[in-house]
């Protein structure tokens, strides 16, 4: 009985797959481009969907899968590759925009922080500037793409228990959670 695999690349553009024989020999592939978004007043954000992404993740494995024109079941594996993002949803999976402004917070597509988003120059200077130990764990210093895909979100607020996370400056108004009670998930990719 043959046996295949699929792998797929989530790349900044595109999601892409490429269905292969168990012998490494390729089958069929295709890719389908991710929306970005770029905000006319600060060059340094980046922003995508995770319903788009998926979407595309989708049209691509099927597109292969029809395309070779195997029986599904001969697929025996799969498997994902991804470059770096921060993904935040509510605690039901919808996504929860991360654009600054009326929609913050609420139910909406722009809910990846692209690992090109630069918005977080102020907190990768802060946090360099502390001299930590734990700078030596990641090279000596925080590049501001890993900032802005991860801790450029976690803008605590007074003595609260539970941190508000922001987007911006660190204002109230700007608070991704329009509730300060209400939870938020936050779906990060590791750079290796």
């Amino acid at each position: 009985m043959p046996a295949y695999y699929i792998g797929v690349d989530v790349g900044t553009g595109s999601a892409r797959a490429a269905l292969v024989q168990q012998d490494g020999v390729l089958v069929a592939s295709s890719a389908h481009d991710t929306p970005t978004w770029r905000d006319e007043g600060d060059h340094r954000i980046f922003e995508q969907s995770t319903t788009a992404t998926w979407a595309a993740i989708c049209s691509a494995v099927k597109d292969v899968v029809a395309e070779s024109k195997i029986n599904p079941s001969d697929v025996k594996g799969l498997g994902f590759d991804a470059t770096c993002s921060l993904a935040v949803t509510d605690m039901n999976g919808a996504p929860v925009c991360i654009t600054g402004g009326e929609n913050l917070g609420l139910e909406g597509e722009r809910n990846i922080i692209l690992w090109a988003d630069h918005r977080a120059e102020k907190e990768a200077e802060l946090i360099n500037s502390t001299g930590s130990a734990v700078l030596d764990y990641v090279g000596g210093i925080m590049s501001v793409s890993t900032c802005s895909a991860g801790l450029h979100m976690m803008g605590i607020e007074g003595t609260e228990t539970s941190a508000r996370f922001t987007v911006g400056d660190g204002d109230t108004e700007n608070s991704l959670a329009q509730d300060p009670h209400e939870t938020r998930a936050f779906f990060s990719l590791p750079v290796l």
